[in-house]
């Protein structure tokens, strides 16, 4: 993308590209890529909340907002913020400028196989920004508000189902997470260069079928790597499954990637404008948080 690419003018620290075509299955596929090189010292990364963590806003109002080059929607959210627990509109994970806004929302709640509703403790993925580098892990919030960063997900058992809450010592020993952007999502998508698709251990398999995604990722030489696949428009791109998504990564180079919320909310922002093609018939969906990429 050429044109958008000049306008950066970044010293060519941000390539933007554009894929369109099929996969191997026959689906139609436009993927939208920015390839950012951390190595440029002017570039900041944050995770940015939309009405301090209240509230919901476009992608691209909030892109708008901090002046951002380059912009992605961030991880889950709740349409009824006024409903959520302490007025917040994020489910996931969300650090900025090192403030806890919220944790990952725990427990779920499922049916064992007799019909049971269990309470269930995911480590959820994320992805944390401290200047330049560049970190991804399961986490978990603790009562406190303190973030444990694992380098395994929390397994579960299907019989009978159970998830208890991580501890100091389990499923790993882990690290206190101080980033100051931390962005959660899930699923893992690739770990330390190779497909690892957690959708089971954090409760995510019902979304893992073909849909619009944005993720983020980590190449093996160091530049970070934000993906919008549109998806549920037949003739032009019907989206990506999260395997078919981690074999773009890996097609990348990537070490690392994590799913971000998708669907609808799929949106990628260049200075403001829009520049896929969002899921949804009323166009751009408002968001709890972005990730932003400025100077």
């Amino acid at each position: 993308m050429d044109s958008l690419n000049h306008t950066l003018q970044t010293g060519k620290s941000i390539c933007l590209r554009k894929f369109e075509g099929t996969l191997p299955n026959g689906k139609k596929i436009a993927a939208y890529l920015a390839v950012i090189n951390l190595k440029n010292k002017r570039l900041r990364i944050e995770t940015i909340p939309a009405a301090a963590g209240k509230g919901l806003l476009c992608t691209s109002e909030l892109a708008r907002q901090c002046n951002s080059l380059v912009a992605i929607n961030g991880g889950y959210f709740t349409f009824k913020p006024d409903t959520a627990r302490n007025g917040l509109s994020s489910v996931s994970l969300l650090v900025h400028h090192g403030q806890l806004l919220t944790g990952h929302v725990l427990p779920v709640f499922r049916k064992d196989s007799t019909g049971i509703i269990c309470a269930l403790y995911p480590t959820r993925s994320a992805v944390g920004f401290a200047g330049k580098r560049v970190n991804f892990a399961w986490t978990f919030t603790d009562s406190s508000g303190n973030t444990w960063a694992y380098n395994k997900p929390n397994p579960f058992t299907v019989k009978p189902l159970q998830q208890n809450p991580p501890t100091r010592f389990f499923p790993t020993v882990p690290y206190k997470w101080q980033a100051p952007e931390i962005m959660g999502g899930g699923p893992m998508l690739v770990w330390q260069g190779k497909i690892f698709i957690t959708d089971s251990e954090e409760w995510f398999t019902q979304i893992a079928n073909t849909n619009p995604r944005a993720a983020v990722g980590l190449d093996r030489k160091g530049r970070l790597l934000l993906l919008v696949v549109d998806g549920r428009q037949p003739g032009y791109s019907e989206g990506a499954t999260f395997t078919e998504l981690a074999e773009i990564f890996l097609g990348l180079n990537a070490r690392y990637a994590v799913n971000l919320d998708g669907g609808g909310s799929s949106t990628m922002v260049v200075k403001g404008k829009v520049i896929n093609r969002p899921s949804d018939k009323t166009g751009e969906r408002k968001v709890a948080s972005i990730l932003a990429i400025s100077n």
